[in-house]
C-alpha cells in the first residue's frame, strides 16, 4: 500500500507487483531466448524493460542552494536551480532564474533564465528576460526575450 494513498483498502489500489514483475522477467527472457535463436549471428537484438525507458524521462535537478563541481552527463533533461562549475552535456538544460553555471555546457536545448559564464555548444538557445550570458556562444537557432543580456562572442553554426 502507498503512503500516498487515500483508500485504506489495499486490494483494491494495488495490483499485485510480484506477478508483474515475474510477467516482465518471462517476457525479458523469452524475448533474449528468440534473439540468440536467430539464424543471422551479426544480429544483435537489444532488449529493455520498459521501467528503465520511463526512468530516462525524469529530469535531473540541482536544487537552488546546492553547489555542483565536475562534469555533468545526461541524456535527459537536467535543471539547474543552483550553481554548476565545470563541464555540463546533456540532451536538454534548464538554467533556472536562481541558477548559475560556470563552465562549458555541450546541449542540444538550453533555455537559461538565470546566469551562464562559459563556453557553449547548442542546437536551439532560448535567453530569458532576465538571464545574464557571458561567454562563447555557438547556435544553431536563437531566442532572446527583452530583457536578457548577452556579452561575448556569438557563432551561428
Amino acid at each position: 500500500m502507498s503512503i500516498f494513498s487515500k483508500n485504506q483498502n489495499p486490494a483494491v489500489n494495488e495490483p499485485n507487483t510480484n506477478e508483474q514483475s515475474e510477467s516482465l522477467q518471462e517476457l525479458i527472457a523469452s524475448e533474449q531466448d528468440e534473439a540468440l535463436n536467430t539464424s543471422n549471428p551479426d544480429q544483435v537484438t537489444r532488449v529493455e524493460s520498459t521501467t528503465r525507458q520511463n526512468v530516462l524521462t525524469k529530469p535531473s535537478i540541482i536544487s537552488e542552494g546546492f553547489t555542483f563541481e565536475g562534469t555533468i552527463t545526461s541524456d535527459g533533461v537536467l535543471n539547474i536551480a543552483g550553481t554548476v562549475r565545470g563541464k555540463i552535456i546533456a540532451k536538454s538544460v534548464l538554467i533556472d532564474s536562481s541558477g548559475q553555471v560556470d563552465g562549458e555546457l555541450n546541449s542540444e536545448q538550453l533555455v537559461i533564465k538565470g546566469q551562464l559564464k562559459g563556453d557553449v555548444n547548442c542546437d536551439d538557445l532560448n535567453v530569458g528576460p532576465v538571464a545574464r550570458v557571458d561567454g562563447n556562444i555557438n547556435y544553431k537557432y536563437i531566442h532572446i526575450q527583452r530583457g536578457g543580456r548577452i556579452a561575448g562572442r556569438f557563432i551561428k553554426g
